[in-house]
This record gives C-alpha cells, sequence and structure tokens, in this order.
C-alpha cells in the first residue's frame, strides 16, 4: 500500500487542477490558449530538449519506437470502433483519442511517485515517439480537413517540437549534457507542466454541458481503448524481450503504464481546429483521466 500513498501524494494534487480550472474557467472565462501557448511553445520543449540530453542514447533511440507503432496500431481500433459502438463520434477526433496518450501532464508525477525523479528522462524518451505521431501524422490529416496538402505540411513545419527534436539528437550526438545549475529550474518546469495540462482540462470541462453525460458510453469507448493498448504495448514488450532484451526491468513496466494513461489533451485542440463538437472531446479526456488513476493504481500494485 505504500506505493499508493506514494502514486497519490504526487498525482492527487495534480489531479485537483481540473475542478480548479473547471471553476477558474466559470468565474473568470480564462481562455485556455493563455495556459497551453506558453505550455506547448516553451515549457514542454525545454523539458523535452534537456531531458533528451540526460537519457541514456539507447533508450533514446529504442524506446520512441514503442509509442510510434503504438500511436499507428491505435488507429485501425479506433475506426472499428467508431463503427460499431460511436458512429456519432467524429472519426479523427476519435482516432486522436485512442493514439493520443497523456504521457507528458499525467506521466511525470506517475514516474516521478513510482520510480523516481531520475527516471523522467526515460518516460521523456517514450513521449517523444507519441508526440512524433501527434505532431506529424496526425495533425497533418486533421489540417488536410482544412488545407490542401501543401498548405497542411506547411501547418506542421510549425510546430516547435519537430525543431525540439531534431536539435536534441543533434546535441546528444555532439555530446552535450545538462548544466547542473538549472537541474532546479528543470524541475519546476517539470512540475509545471503537469499542474498546466490539468488546468486545461478543467477548462475545457467548464464548456460542457455535465447534465448530458452518458458515463456507459464514455467508459465502454475507453475499456475498448485500454484493452487494445494492452494488447499491442504487451505484443511489443515481448517481442523486443525475446529478441534483444536491451531495455531495463523498469523501462518495460513504465512501457505497460503508458496503455492505462488517459487521453492526451491536445484532442480538444483538434476539435477546435476543425470547428467539431467539442464536448465528447472533452469529455473523453476528462473521464479517461479519472478512470486511470484507477487503473494506474492497479497497474502499480500488479507491477511494482
Amino acid at each position: 500500500m505504500k506505493i499508493l500513498f506514494k502514486l497519490y501524494a504526487e498525482l492527487l494534487p495534480i489531479l485537483a487542477l481540473i475542478p480548479a480550472g473547471y471553476f477558474l474557467k466559470r468565474k473568470f472565462n480564462i481562455k485556455p490558449e493563455y495556459i497551453s501557448t506558453p505550455l506547448i511553445k516553451f515549457l514542454l520543449p525545454i523539458l523535452v530538449f534537456f531531458n533528451m540530453l540526460d537519457a541514456e542514447a539507447e533508450k533514446l533511440y529504442v524506446l520512441p519506437v514503442f509509442t510510434l507503432i503504438l500511436a499507428l496500431s491505435m488507429v485501425p481500433v479506433a475506426k472499428l470502433t467508431q463503427k460499431r459502438l460511436a458512429p456519432d463520434f467524429d472519426p479523427l477526433l476519435l482516432s486522436a483519442s485512442f493514439s493520443f496518450f497523456n504521457i507528458a501532464f499525467f506521466g511525470i508525477p506517475t514516474v516521478t511517485a513510482l520510480f523516481g525523479e531520475d527516471k523522467v528522462s526515460t518516460l521523456i524518451c517514450i513521449y517523444l515517439g507519441s508526440a512524433l505521431y501527434g505532431d506529424t501524422i496526425g495533425y497533418f490529416q486533421v489540417a488536410k480537413t482544412k488545407f490542401d496538402t501543401k498548405e497542411a505540411f506547411k501547418q506542421v513545419m510549425k510546430i516547435p517540437f519537430l525543431y525540439v527534436f531534431v536539435a536534441g539528437l543533434i546535441a546528444k550526438s555532439a555530446g552535450m549534457q545538462t548544466p547542473e545549475a538549472i537541474e532546479g529550474v528543470l524541475k519546476f518546469i517539470s512540475l509545471a507542466v503537469s499542474c498546466a495540462g490539468m488546468l486545461i482540462v478543467g477548462f475545457q470541462l467548464a464548456d460542457v454541458d455535465l447534465k448530458e453525460i452518458k458515463l456507459p458510453y464514455y467508459l465502454k469507448l475507453i475499456g475498448v481503448r485500454t484493452f487494445a493498448a494492452m494488447i499491442i504495448i504487451g505484443i511489443l514488450i515481448f517481442a523486443e524481450y525475446t529478441l534483444f532484451n536491451s531495455l531495463e526491468d523498469d523501462d518495460y513496466k513504465m512501457l505497460f503504464l503508458v496503455s492505462l494513461f488517459p487521453v492526451a489533451t491536445n484532442v480538444t485542440v483538434f476539435a477546435s481546429f476543425l470547428d467539431a463538437e467539442q464536448q465528447k472531446p472533452a469529455l473523453i479526456v476528462v473521464i479517461s483521466a479519472l478512470v486511470s488513476l484507477l487503473l494506474v493504481s492497479a497497474g502499480a500494485l500488479i507491477i511494482m
């Protein structure tokens, strides 16, 4: 049970920012862009870059492959689910909901509690594959609904993550390391990233008509998503362990936990971009975050 106390000590204060964001949005009508813009364009890129420098080289090149394949594999699962269970859910947005995992905002406090702060750099390696899919293929598909192919490609090239990813690889290859003088600042940025992510979830929830929530509908979608992700990541872990066995036990455990993580908040950004209904994406983000607290708790008891 000690492991759960550690987990809740990290996660619950962060998750408490969801209702805080809800009331702030209701009271002051704060625009999510005030939080999301500095988060996506400044704080998260800094965190990614310096954690890439701290990561072991082998993990930097291996771990992103897992989450990139996971994201790609979840697309056909989403298409089948949309046809069978959710024909009223926008196909692109459901695909994004299935493929985008909240590895950064939800994952950082989880990994800090279960594995220690020094493992956050490993988590960032895992995050890279998911972000690479979401900020390239995923975003390109969404952009093409509004622009021609050339303009959609230009929209993708505006995303900061791509340049941070390339810069991180170059800096890592050149042997650069994170200066000890800024390690305290990076810890603060890590906390700020998680807090900001949960505030955004609360802002999104404020725009939802809570009376219209159909809980069984969303739990069914989240259940299919989680089960499929567990199967896919399980197969990938088994294949890597059988053929190469190049990772540490904690790496395998973190990869498994990713399959239990909630839907990433950028799904609602896509909904706004498409001028699509935002209630369903916002609800699946919020409900999946609450469900993930239970799933990760159970997962932690099993694997730790």
